[in-house]
Parts: C-alpha cells; structure tokens; sequence
C-alpha cells in the first residue's frame, strides 16, 4: 500500500472526528424514531429497521399490529401512482436543456442533448435506477424522508442503493440543503476484505476471514461530506467536492477507505419540511392516526363477531368438559339437564355500524395517500392521456401534490440526472459534443416533462383560456380589447403549460422572417395590383399614339383630319 495513503488512514485525530460526527447524527435522529417505529407499525412493517442488531430481526414477521392490511395497499398505490406519474419507464419523463436558451436553439446542441437523453434513459432501464427510484417514493410516501446512494458501476455506468428508514442519518447546512449521510451496517468478514482490503481491516476481522467464519459479521461505519478543503482550481489526490469515510465501530485506529466524488453521490429527499429541519413529514404522517383508529376498529369487529360465534358459556360443574366443535356431543347428568348449557350473557353492538366506521376510515386514509388521483393515473395511464385531462380532472389533488412535486424534481431527479450525466461524460459514453458546447458543459440541466409535472403546469391553462374566450368575446363590441394581448406570448406559455412539444413550435426569429417575408409578398401583390389598374389607361395611350403614328404625315392637318372642311 502507498505509504502517503497509509499516512491518510492512520489518520486518528481524523477519524476521531468523523465518528463524534456520525454519534451525534445518529444521536439526533433518536428524535424521530418513535414516530417511525409507529409508521413501520401500522403501514407497512416491511420498511423501516430500528433493531440494534438486524440479524435478528430479519425473516420474523413483521406485521402483527396490522389486522387490517389497508393502510399498506393505499401506501402502495401512493408510491406506484408516484412511480408512473413521475418516472415512469415507458414515459419519456426528462429532457437536457441550457440555460443559454440562445445556445440551446443550435440545431447541432438540440440533436447532441436528444442523443444524450436516449443513452441516459438506455442506462436507467439496464441498472437499478428504476427500482431504486420506486423505493424512493414508497419511503417518502410512509416516512417522509427517504435514502439512496448513487455509485459509478463499470456495468452499468451507474448503479444506485436504496435505504430504509432506520438505515442511515443525514444532517443539512445552513440553507437547508442536505450536507451529511452517515450510516452504519454490518458486513462479514470476507465482504469486508472483499471491499476494503486485508491491510486495513481489524485484526478480528482478519481472524474471522482466516477461519473461514461466514456467521460471524462486524459493524462498520459511512460518512459522506463536503470537503471543506476541495480547491476547484488545483490538482491532487484526495481533491473531490465530496469525501466519504468507512471505519469500523471497534477500536480500530484507522480507516477501511477514503474516497472522493466529483458531485453528491447520496439522495436524501424529504416529502416536505418544516422550518430548517433534516428529515421530512409526508402522507404517512397525516393517516397514522386514522390508520392506528383502523386496527383498534378490526379488533372490535372481530371481538363482535367471536361473541356471536364463540360466546363464553355457562357450564354446570357435573358437566364436565365440553365439545363446541360443530356435530360433536356432550354428554351430560340428568339432572343437569335444567340447568342446560347456555351463553354467559347475550351478545350485543351492531357490527354493521363498525363496518361503516371501518370503511369511512379506510376511505380517509386513502385520502391521505392521494389514492384516487393515482388510482385514475393507473387505469388511464394510456399515450392518449393528456396532461389537461389529468389537470381537468383532479385540479384539487394536483395543487396539493405541488410541493412534493417540486421536492422530487429538486432532491431526487435533477441530482440523479447530473449524477448520471456526468458519470457519462467523463467515461466518454457520449458522442462527441459540438462545439458550440465546449465549455459550456456546466449549464446543461434536466427539465422534467413526467405526466404530473406537465399536469401541474396544465392547471394554470384554463384560465388563460377564459382570458382568451373572454376577449373574443369582447372584440366583436370593440376590437381595440385585443391590443391588451401579446398573442404570441400566449399561445408559447400555453403550449408550456399544456406540454406541447417544442419541435411543435417555430423559432421566434423563423416566425418574425415569416410575417417579413410574407409582409413582402403582400406588398409586392399590391404592387402588382396597382400596376395592372394602370395597364387599362396606358394600354389605350398606347394604341392611340400607334394609330397616330400610322396616319400620313401630310393627313395630319387639322384639315385633313376635319375632311377638309
């Protein structure tokens, strides 16, 4: 090993650091634990891990608290409804633009960024993108807050982990912008020296892998930060925006790796967030209560339902032991026959109004997980489905979906993009890049064009419409109404709104040619017009001066002409 790299993992002041820094993240993260432990609970068991030692809580069951299953289908169908509005596989969700709009509109710039988006959308299908994107959502729509971290893979180009809840800590800068993810894991002995290798690791860990121990596994600890001391105008080893630190949880004095990103190379976006907080609330939040009413609710229903079936009985001492299977006998004295076996006491409550209680529950927590919105995405998730249909139909629900449609386009699929994207860059996994492009690699950014972005946008189109109909209206009474419009200004934003393709619309500067040139024309037409207005008269000039020039010079007297009069 390199002895100046050696030096940086035996770094202990440095390391002493970094895990006061993952304590103390883990440390205020216990905040949020009891009301995750809940969202695990009594939505989906199946996420979230909060045991300290997961090898012993994996392949129990998990779902005990959870009599009725709704609350885990609505979350489902949140987290599918998110997954095919937003990402969807067979829907062209995201495009390349620049911020130079004037650069953007080069016919060489548009092709090479629609190449680049096609190899992009090639690599998401191969890797795990998807998947992982999909995990994303069903996190943020239980816990408010999800996980993932996204590497370079040699495969695939990229290649992405998601975490549950329970799985990491993350911490924001002063902007509340996510600055941190540390988490803790455990691996075993030859995973670790797979990974790491042999040089670095403990010297339990080293026993462990000599012997052959595949039972035995180890905690390990991951840091991700800024570099405080990256130079983006300087060279050298170890100078990367971002560094991330593996050591493990013993009292091993030195690092497993050091490594450095050229961009943020984790996803932790949060559903929405109050004040400067590190993690998020989200749908889950808002129908636990109901979703905890639901399960007290079943075990009434059931409890009515056994009493009716099963009542508790009374039974006679010289009776002995009694069979209630169906068709079974009992026999008993004679002299007990009187007495007889008969119910403790008569069961009573209306099941009928605790079913009615049940339903309107489930049908608040479904509310709650916007299923009727996703439900109508899915049924109709067809290339006829407009963005305007999706707007006329659920206007309410998509405004209420806007801040968790902006926090996806911000915190999961503009930084997945860039990842993505520069990843391939740097590879050379794209065609050449033009050269009004050099340099200018920096500006390139995602713009989204999912069903729910285009629909979100799509709200705002029917009151430019009235606008419109409105002034049409007005101008047959006086005409003068329509200079309050720039109609060119409207008809492009209402293409924006509506998600009109932009190949659709004409270049602004090919439009002002157009009105020249056809504004030449016409004046040409007119031209022409008068021109042939003036043939007649000239055309008779013509013939006179012809005539004249046919008569004998000597017969042009007055006289003459007169008949010699």
């Amino acid at each position: 090993m390199d002895g100046l790299l050696q030096a940086v993992l035996a770094d202990a002041d440095l390391l002493k650091k970094k895990r006061r820094i993952v304590a103390q993240m883990y440390e205020e993260r216990q905040q949020q634990e009891h009301t995750w432990r809940q969202l695990s609970r009594y939505i989906n068991p199946a996420r979230g891990r909060f045991d300290e030692d997961n090898r012993t809580s994996e392949g129990k069951r998990r779902d005990y608290f959870l009599l009725d299953p709704y609350p885990m289908e609505a979350h489902g169908k949140c987290a599918a409804g998110l997954h095919s509005g937003l990402t969807s596989p067979s829907r062209p969700w995201f495009e390349l633009g620049l911020a130079d709009q004037e650069l953007a509109s080069y016919h060489t710039v548009k092709l090479w960024l629609d190449d680049c988006k096609e190899i992009l959308m090639d690599i998401y299908a191969k890797s795990n993108v998807y998947n992982t994107l999909l995990q994303i959502e069903a996190e943020l729509s239980q816990f408010g807050t999800a996980g993932a971290l996204m590497l370079e893979d040699l495969g695939t180009a990229i290649w992405c982990r998601p975490y549950t809840c329970g799985e990491y800590a993350g911490d924001v800068d002063a902007r509340g912008r996510m600055a941190k993810l540390a988490r803790k894991m455990r691996l075993k002995a030859w995973q670790m020296v797979e990974e790491f290798g042999l040089d670095v690791v403990s010297e339990a860990v080293k026993t462990a892998y000599n012997q052959n121990d595949e039972k035995s596994d180890f905690e390990i600890q991951m840091l991700i930060e800024r570099n405080p001391n990256y130079d983006p105008d300087a060279f050298g080893v170890g100078n990367f925006p971002w560094r991330s630190y593996y050591f493990e949880s013993t009292a091993q004095e030195k690092f497993l790796k050091i490594s450095g990103f050229n961009e943020c190379p984790f996803l932790m976006p949060r559903w929405t967030t109050i004040a400067n907080g590190i993690y998020g609330t989200g749908p889950g939040h808002n129908a636990l209560g109901n979703c905890m009413q639901l399960q007290k609710l079943e075990t009434v229903n059931m409890q009515l339902l056994e009493n009716r079936a099963n009542p508790p009985m009374i039974v006679p001492a010289s009776v002995g032991k009694v069979n209630r299977l169906p068709g079974k006998m009992t026999l008993v004295p004679d002299p007990t026959i009187g007495a007889g076996i008969r119910p403790l006491f008569e069961a009573t409550g209306s099941r009928e109004e605790v079913l009615q209680t049940i339903q309107f529950k489930q049908s608040q927590i479904g509310a709650a997980f916007f299923n009727d919105l996703f439900v109508m995405l899915a049924n109709n998730d067809t290339p006829e489905m407009t963005a305007r249909e999706v707007a006329e139909r659920h206007e309410e629900k998509l405004l209420m979906l806007s801040p968790v449609l902006e926090q996806m386009h911000n915190e999961v699929l503009a930084p997945l993009t860039k990842r993505a994207f520069e990843i391939c860059l740097r590879n050379g996994l794209f065609p050449p890049m033009p050269q009004e492009l050099q340099g200018q690699e920096g500006t390139i950014k995602a713009e989204f064009i999912s069903l729910l972005a285009q629909a979100q946008k799509a709200v705002a189109a029917p009151a430019m419409e009235k606008t419109l109909a409105l002034a049409g209206n007005l101008a047959g009474i006086s005409p003068d109404i329509m200079d309050n419009l720039d109609l060119d200004a409207t008809i492009r934003k209402h293409a924006q709104y509506t998600g009109t393709p932009e190949s659709v619309l004409r270049d602004e500067d090919d439009v002002a040619k157009m009105r020249q040139d056809r504004a030449a024309a016409q004046q040409q037409q007119k031209q022409l017009e008068n021109a042939a207005a003036m043939a007649g008269p000239l055309k008779d000039g013509v013939e006179a001066a012809r005539l004249m020039s046919e008569i004998n010079p000597d017969e042009r007297s007055i006289g003459s002409i007169m008949g010699g009069m």
